[in-house]
Formats: C-alpha cells, structure tokens, sequence
C-alpha cells in the first residue's frame, strides 16, 4: 500500500496524532477545492443569467423601436407627403405602446410593388385607389380622412376633379370641344388625377381614349399638369379638387389664367368643381398588422381633435368612420368598360420596374442606350427634339444623370444620400414625363439632357 492510501486508512493505535493530522489536512483541501467549485458553478450561473438577461434586453429594445412603416400616396410630391402626415402618425403611437410609425411616400407604381413585398404595413389612399389594391392584397380598411376645417372651404370630407384650359383658349369652352385636342393628368390609373375626370367625360360623350387626340401623362405631383396647361404644351388638364386654389395661393400661378369646364355647384362642397364627388382618402392596414393593433389606432385617429398640434399641421379636420365605397364601384366600372382591353386597370409597373421584373438587367439596357449613343448624335433625334422642353425637379434631374451613367437604384441612393425607394420613386416620374415603357427609351428621350 503506498503512503496516500494508507493516509486514508482509519487511525491506527501507533502514531496516531500525526496520522490524525495528516488526515485533517487532506480533508482541508478537499473541502477547499469543493468550495472553489461551487464558487466556479455560480460564477458560471452568474455569467448564464447575465447573458440571458441581456439578450431578453436586447428583444425587448428591438421590440420598443419596432417600425410600422405607412405607405402614403403622394400626390403633392415626397416632401409635403412627409410635413403633412407624419405629425399624425407621431400622435397616434401611444396607441401601439412600443410602436415607431415611419410615413413613406410612394407613387402609384410604388404602392402596388410595397404591397407586393411586404414593405408597408399601412397605407394612405383615396378610395378608387384602393379599390383597385384591394384585389392584389389583403388590406382592411380602418378610418376615413374628415378634410373639412373651420379655415378652409367647406368640402363635406369629399373630392372629386377639376378638367381646366387657358382661360384665353376660346376653342375650347365646353367638354364636347375637347374632342381632337390634348389632355394632361397624372396617370391611367390615377383615381383623382385621371380616372374621376374620365368618367365625367364619358358621361358626356367624350371617350378620353378614342376622342381625344391625347392624354399626356406627367406622372406626380399635379402641379406638373397645371404648369402644362399655362405653357400651353396642352389644351386641357385635371387634377383633384382643392389643388387650383392651392396653387394660386401658393403664388404658383394666377386665378385669371385658368377656366373651369363643366363648372358644377354642389350644396356642401365649395371649391370649384368639374365632377362628381368622392369619399375622402382611407387608411388600411395589412395583414401584418393585428387585430388588437388595428382597433387601438383606429381609435386613437378617432380621438384626435380639430385643434390637435398634428391635425392642424396636416390641414385637416380629423377623422371618421369608413363610408360606403358604392359610389366608387359605380365610377370604376363605367371607366373600365371604356377603357382599351390593352391597357391595365391596375397599377402599371414603371419602365424601370418592368425591365427588373423581365430580369433584364438594367446594365443591358444602358448598353443598348450606349451603342444607339454611339450610333446618333444625343440632340439630334426627333425623339430628343419632342422631350427637350421636359420640365424636371432638381432631384429629377440628378437621378436622369446618375441613370445616364449607368448606376443601378442602390447605387444612386448612396450617392444622393437618400433612399432606394426615393429614387424609385423619382424614376416613376421620370418614366412618365419621358413617355418610356422601358430604360433604354427613357435614356434616350433624355439624351439632350443628359449631354446638358
């Protein structure tokens, strides 16, 4: 037996004081090397909890800053889109405890492509507009916009549409004279901006599609649509109610310059008006959005007061309950029964969302756009010559520039500072302004600019 075993052997009559001793310390340092592993288990424990702790922090941070994105439809341009609605979407998240709302404007292209990725999980629309997203997506209907206010001309919370000329266009002074002349609005599938027009017109015998000798599209916002009317690059335009009246008190343009046609008088509505009248815009939400969610800021938009900080800067009265969308059904109907059976009803994609849905790169389109450079000088073309009075934006025309230098929507927003969906949205612009179906059209009606 060595000497550690015997260490271990019970106290022998011989000796025994030192075997005791011996055998004391063995155990002192047993029990030291337990409690250091005890000691070395809490710490571990400690560091496990800690851990935990910190990550139940993290999630519970993620989820006080979570984002709900509200798609807004802007018709008045980005920037007025976010000054006037935000504010709204600020005083409603209390609602929604732990919630951030982040209004984003969007065209009409940019609305359906949200949608269809799941971006957004409000949106901000009129009701034809809706109608019309409601067959590509889930969406449930919430409140519905009060735009009338005791500073403002009384509307009834509707909107119809204004159809205009010069008022010195003495050829055209009744809808039936704009049979052969050119007409501006925003786009076939805008409700406001063309649609509401298209259905007065037709009920007037004027078909927008075959009598007319165009309808010039310039894409938003409709101040676009009142400057073609004054330059006299258009015969006629329409765009909403209320946005004439905006623009002469903006000092935009004068009120003597402009004549209604079809002036009507509605008991209850006062600015002028050239249609019939609409239901105010409505705010949905998509199915990302819970039950729970959906009715605490339904009733937290219910709640805000005429005199509320938000509702006076968004120039609005408030909000209220969803009408009845009959009339609306009724104006589509007649408009798309009218309607060419080659032209969607729907949200059209842009050129530049047509050409990443075809999955052509948007590479190949610039190098068709550089060989066909290369093959024509850039002002010489008729193509060039029509579009070489094309009114831009600043920002407009830094993207026109950046897409002539073949850099991809990524590329553009870090350049510019700003983001992906704000230079989609400007290219939707550009593509209707230019009248191109694709990249490569619209860099080459460009082309002058482009060289500028």
């Amino acid at each position: 037996m060595n000497r550690f075993n015997a260490a271990l052997q019970p106290e022998m009559p011989h000796g025994s004081h030192a075997s005791a001793h011996l055998l004391d310390k063995r155990r002192a340092r047993a029990q030291d090397r337990d409690r250091e592993e005890y000691r070395d288990m809490l710490r571990l424990a400690l560091v496990i909890l800690l851990a935990l702790a910190g990550h139940a922090t993290a999630a519970d941070g993620e989820a006080e800053h979570a984002i709900r994105k509200v798609g807004i439809l802007a018709y008045r341009g980005e920037e007025a889109a976010i000054a006037r609605w935000q504010p709204t979407f600020d005083a409603v998240e209390a609602a929604a405890p732990g919630t951030d709302f982040q209004v984003v404007p969007l065209s009409l292209d940019g609305v359906r492509s949200a949608l269809s990725r799941g971006d957004i999980d409000y949106l901000f629309t009129n009701p034809g507009h809706l109608y019309r997203m409601v067959e590509h997506a889930r969406l449930f209907p919430m409140v519905s916009l009060r735009s009338d206010r005791e500073d403002a001309p009384q509307t009834g919370n509707r909107f119809g549409a204004v159809i205009f000329v010069r008022a010195d266009n003495e050829q055209v002074t009744t809808l039936a004279d704009l049979k052969g002349k050119r007409l501006a609005a925003i786009a076939p599938d805008a409700f406001g901006g063309f649609e509401v027009a298209a259905a007065t017109l037709l009920r007037n015998g004027v078909d927008p599609w075959r009598d007319l000798e165009s309808v010039v599209f310039l894409g938003f916002p409709h101040d676009g649509v009142i400057e073609a009317v004054v330059n006299g690059t258009v015969d006629a335009g329409t765009v909403r109610t209320g946005l004439l009246e905006g623009a002469v008190e903006a000092g935009k343009v004068e009120a003597y310059q402009l004549r209604l046609l079809n002036p009507l008088r509605v008991p209850g509505f006062e600015p002028a008006l050239s249609t019939e009248l609409m239901p105010e815009w409505i705010l949905s939400s998509t199915a990302t959005v819970s039950e729970p969610e959906r009715r605490a800021v339904a009733m937290a938009m219910l709640a805000l007061k005429s005199d509320h900080p938000a509702v006076v800067a968004g120039q609005y009265g408030g909000w209220t309950t969803v009408p009845s969308d009959a009339a609306v059904r009724s104006l589509l109907q007649t408009v798309d029964a009218a309607r060419p059976s080659g032209e969607d009803s729907g949200v059209a994609l842009s050129g530049f969302l047509a050409v990443a849905a075809g999955g052509v790169p948007v590479t190949i389109a610039m190098l068709i756009y550089w060989r066909s450079r290369q093959a024509a000088p850039l002002n010489g073309g008729p193509a060039q010559a029509a579009f070489a009075e094309v009114r831009l934006t600043p920002r407009e025309r830094e993207i026109l520039h950046l897409v002539g230098d073949g850099k991809t929507t990524k590329e553009i927003a870090r350049d510019l500072g700003i983001s992906p969906k704000t230079v989609e949205f400007h290219r939707s612009h550009l593509m209707r302004k230019f009248e191109a179906s694709n990249m490569a059209e619209l860099v080459r009606k460009a082309g002058g600019m482009l060289a500028a």
